[in-house]
């Protein structure tokens, strides 16, 4: 199984072809987690706030889509214990990234998960246990 990271979403819904080329040539399911899905709704409702509910609607629909056939994994205790883990040992190393960028990670790592599409290769890569697919 692969997770599909909150940046290549956006892009997805950018209607970036490379994203769109990396996720068809997979092999393994592509998945999502309930940190991208709060990550992708923020945008949304950014969209309808500051640019007009048409654009949020035919966001909406795409991701929708989207998603359709895709399991959300969602963070429970397991996936915040894992990534209390991941938090520790980055910050003994004097390393910080993103909290939900290490939620994803606990999300991931806790469900047996060591592979993600992302563009935050800077953040992904300081976690042990990630292959990290990328993509232009």
């Amino acid at each position: 199984m692969i997770i599909l990271d909150t940046s290549a979403c956006v892009e997805y819904l950018k209607g970036n072809d490379e994203i769109k080329k990396c996720v068809m040539k997979q092999e393994d399911l592509i998945h999502i987690t309930s940190i991208t899905v709060y990550e992708i709704n923020i945008g949304l409702e950014r969209t309808k706030r500051k640019i007009s509910n048409k654009r949020y609607n035919e966001l909406y629909k795409i991701w929708t889509e989207f998603i359709s056939g895709m399991e959300i994994f969602p963070l429970g205790y397991k996936e915040a214990e894992m990534a209390a883990k991941i938090f520790d040992k980055l910050e003994s190393r004097g390393e910080r990234i993103d909290d939900n960028d290490i939620l994803i990670a606990g999300i991931m790592l806790s469900n047996g998960i060591n592979k993600i599409i992302t563009k935050n290769i800077r953040h992904f890569e300081k976690i042990n246990g990630i292959e990290i697919i990328k993509y232009e």
